[in-house]
């Protein structure tokens, strides 16, 4: 229990301290995600939530222990990336004008990522039926769905508005950009979370919440970040701060309820969790790295060596780790990134592993914040994405498709944004 504890307090005094410079490093979401992730652990184990769904299975052989390592090993490799991978702060490679005409000329991807939402929602009611007391239904059809690898006319609908939403994540992050240098709009923010949230809301999810928290309020403040270092204005208007405390309030709110329905469509333990209880699905990803641990003992199996962490996650005993998930409560879906880089390394070498990966991405941030392009502004948002899901997946691996979006962006910069310049 105090182990997370101490965890979550240096995670999230560390994000405190990081985001004094009024910039949204990757190195910030991480902390602010794991910091409350290990608080809400810790205080799980200290006897919280008696109505949770998974309230038995909190009890820890090691993850108490690999939490302190894996703190301070990330911890270092944020203080090595700022003392040695280059200066802070940001220097801006393009104009307003050009990001006015990019958001003018593709503001159709929005109506594409509504409509492909809707359309989303039409065949899962199709397939499912209607009940909201069945969202649990439609998050599983949607995964067998994401999953298929047949050309049928559903899967391929899922497939291509997949791709849609990538598309709406960088178009949101970069009209949140573009309103850190004007004045925050609730009404057109409103406007904008309605066009991007069918697509998931077509499948019971609610990650889509805080990925439109990270794209754009992120974004957002790294645009305000820059009038803030460069003018004498305001961190934020008094006006702004109510809208935020409206619009947070919504945004947080509409997770809980997703949850809730959810769970109508579950156990009956699951029904009884309170509001704030419904927020514990972030600490799964720490429990399912218990488990596998318990699985396989430090020292006990041979390591894949990158397979799961950098190739694919379905190896041999991941999916036996899953088979056994599958006999219990648990989510066999959900995974901190310590459990590929744990099945890959070992425990001592995922470590190590971690922290040569966190010294390459936060430094890789730095660089793109150095000599920030719209290219290098894209690359910056994958990270702050990938930062943002270690609590609850692989997501270096599972980014691979955003990094192959990425590519194409490089290759077709001229085609795509060169004439906007």
């Amino acid at each position: 229990m105090l182990s997370f504890i101490f965890s979550g307090m240096a995670f999230l005094g560390y994000a405190k301290f990081k985001f004094k410079d009024k910039i949204f490093y990757p190195s910030v979401i991480f902390s602010l995600m794991w910091g409350f992730c290990s608080l809400y652990t810790g205080i799980i184990l200290a006897g919280f939530g008696e109505n949770l769904y998974l309230k038995s299975y909190y009890t820890f052989k090691y993850m108490d222990e690999y939490i302190i390592y894996f703190t301070l090993v990330t911890l270092l490799g944020f203080y090595l990336s700022h003392k040695f991978g280059g200066r802070n702060g940001i220097s801006l490679g393009f104009s307003l004008d050009f990001i006015d005409r990019i958001l003018g000329r593709y503001k159709f991807i929005m109506w594409l990522c509504f409509f492909g939402g809707i359309l989303r929602i039409f065949l899962m009611v199709n397939l499912v039926g209607f009940d909201v007391d069945r969202i649990i239904d439609y998050r599983v059809a949607a995964n067998n769905m994401m999953m298929a690898s047949g050309t049928g006319f559903v899967p391929l609908v899922f497939k291509i508005t997949a791709y849609i939403q990538m598309l709406a994540n960088f178009y949101v992050a970069l009209y949140g950009f573009r309103v850190g240098f004007s004045v925050f709009d609730l009404k057109r923010t409103v406007i904008l979370f309605s066009l991007y949230s069918p697509i998931q809301l077509a499948t019971g999810g609610r990650l889509f919440i805080f990925y439109f928290i990270i794209f754009y309020f992120g974004s957002f403040l790294l645009g305000r970040g820059l009038v803030y270092n460069y003018t004498e204005s305001s961190w934020l208007l008094s006006k702004e701060k109510k809208a935020f405390i409206l619009i947070f309030g919504f945004l947080l709110s509409l997770v809980a309820f997703i949850g809730m329905f959810r769970g109508n469509s579950t156990s009956a333990s699951s029904k009884k969790e309170n509001f704030v209880e419904k927020f514990a699905y972030i600490t799964e990803g720490v429990l399912c790295a218990e488990k596998l641990m318990c699985k396989y003992p430090p020292g006990t199996y041979q390591c894949d060596y990158g397979v799961t962490t950098f190739v694919t996650t379905y190896t041999p005993k991941y999916l036996a780790f899953r088979r056994q998930l599958n006999g219990t409560k648990m989510s066999a879906v959900i995974g901190c990134v310590i459990v590929p880089l744990y099945l890959d390394f070992g425990y001592w070498g995922s470590l190590l592993v971690w922290l040569i990966l966190v010294v390459v991405m936060e430094t890789l941030s730095l660089k793109c914040l150095a000599n920030f392009t719209l290219v290098n502004f894209l690359v910056f948002l994958v990270l702050l994405k990938v930062s943002y899901e270690t609590i609850l997946t692989n997501s270096i691996q599972a980014n691979l498709p955003t990094y192959e979006l990425l590519l194409i962006f490089g290759i077709l910069y001229k085609p795509i944004f060169g004439r906007f310049e």
